[in-house]
């Protein structure tokens, strides 16, 4: 059950990332700074909620997948769906574009970290494991920048 919720939401992300960028009527250049725009703000946004939404307003929850982080998922998240929709109302079709392109990296990167590690860049991985044995440190999923931006990187 977890690897068909995974590889949905991966293949439904990208899709319409896809179709956003085919639809798009701006200058390809544009659209590709608008679109890097969006892969920033994923990685921002994915190390602000996990870092403070994750593990400060709701760490009761949180702390479930830390205890037992290959547990399968049981529930789609409709919230990032909603907030994605209003991405798109504030910002744009490009720029979604890329959060969704983000977050289908994230997706995977979660996914194998807790299922299927060896596919993972041993970095990554450990960046993530090492979240899970000191909470208090390495927020980032996808990329070690914010965590060294903000100095909550694991040394």
């Amino acid at each position: 059950m977890t690897a068909a919720i995974y590889v949905g939401e991966l293949v439904f992300a990208i899709a319409l990332a896809i179709t956003l960028l085919a639809a798009s009527t701006l200058k390809f250049s544009l659209a590709a700074l608008l679109f890097c725009c969006g892969l920033a703000a994923w990685t921002l946004a994915e190390y602000i909620t996990h870092r403070f939404v994750l593990h400060a307003i709701a760490p009761v929850q949180h702390g479930k997948h830390h205890a037992r982080p290959q547990d399968g998922i049981d529930k789609v998240f409709w919230q990032i769906w909603l907030a994605f929709a209003f991405a798109y109302l504030a910002a744009g079709g490009a720029v979604l574009a890329g959060v969704l392109v983000a977050y289908g990296w994230y997706l995977s990167v979660h996914y194998c970290a807790h299922h299927s590690p060896t596919i993972l860049p041993a970095s990554l991985l450990k960046h993530h494991l090492d979240h899970h044995r000191f909470a208090n440190r390495n927020y980032g999923v996808t990329t070690k920048f914010w965590d060294r931006a903000f100095g909550t990187m694991l040394r």
